[in-house]
């Protein structure tokens, strides 16, 4: 009796440690399960955070892609509107340089014309025949009522200034006529000789011709009536002498400029008509002279 309750015991026992064991197989195998679903749960989680980032990195990266291509746009309009400029510039300046060379090939033409055909005419030429004219009106309308009101006071006779006016214009003119007649005469001995061409020839007198003109525009007046005119104030005395001659200075002067112009220019004397006033003495007009 005593061995068999032993060996119940025994087998009790050992039923017992297979429930210890099976209970702690179900503990393991449950500890290894939650470990392994932690695990996924946390590989999940990873997963999800890392596809995040990358959806985020991937928004990111189509942003930058776009503000690039935007600024690429930009910079391709603007290089295209700058190239637009660049050509247009390049254009007005083709263009502006075209008219000026065509304004320099005019103003050459001019000047070959001028020296060719005489014409002096030009803005910048204080001897053309409008600044001529306008010394002559200058002479006419401001400096001559002047000494005409001088002349009357000491009872001078009107005749007496125009003869004086009349006399001076023509002896420059005679004057003038004479040095021309010599230019021609010694380019007459060039245009016989080998050298430049007749038109060549013909060019460089008239430009004499204007050289000797503007040399004398800047003479002194007073002088240049002494050295050519010295009588012409012999018969005058006293004031009216100091009164007249720089009228006569004036006269001369410009009467010489006129002759030199091409055609020789003087007053009209022969269609001028006093009218009532004998003082009215200067004609109107300065029109184109035989010399």
């Amino acid at each position: 009796m005593s061995s068999l309750r032993f060996a119940e015991e025994e087998i009790e026992e050992l039923n017992s440690d297979k429930g210890s064991m099976a209970w702690f197989q179900s503990f393991k195998e449950q500890k290894s399960g939650s470990l392994f679903e932690t695990r996924d749960e946390r590989r999940k989680t990873s997963l999800f955070e890392s596809r995040d980032e990358l959806r985020k990195a991937r928004r990111e990266l189509k942003q930058d892609d776009e503000e690039v291509n935007f600024f690429k746009q930009r910079m391709t309009q603007m290089e295209t509107f700058y190239k637009e400029k660049l050509l247009y510039a390049r254009f007005e300046t083709a263009k502006r340089e075209e008219e000026l060379k065509s304004l320099k090939d005019s103003l050459a033409a001019q000047v070959a014309a001028s020296l060719t055909t005489g014409d002096t005419e030009s803005m910048n030429n204080p001897v053309s025949k409008t600044r001529l004219t306008e010394m002559y009106d200058n002479l006419k309308l401001l400096q001559w009522p002047k000494v005409k009101d001088q002349l009357k006071f000491r009872k001078r006779n009107p005749k007496e200034a125009k003869d004086l006016i009349q006399k001076t214009f023509g002896n420059a003119s005679d004057e003038m006529k004479r040095r021309r007649q010599q230019i021609e005469k010694m380019f007459q001995l060039t245009e016989s000789s080998s050298g430049p061409t007749p038109q060549k020839v013909k060019e460089y007198r008239q430009l004499t011709v204007q050289n000797l003109q503007m040399a004398l525009f800047h003479t002194n007046k007073e002088e240049l009536l002494k050295s050519g005119f010295p009588e012409c104030l012999d018969e005058f005395q006293g004031e009216v002498k100091v009164h007249l001659r720089p009228l006569t200075s004036e006269c001369y002067w410009l009467s010489c400029l006129m002759a030199l112009n091409n055609p020789p220019l003087q007053p009209d004397w022969k269609n001028h008509v006093p009218g009532f006033d004998s003082w009215d003495i200067f004609p109107r007009e300065i029109k184109p002279s035989v010399m």
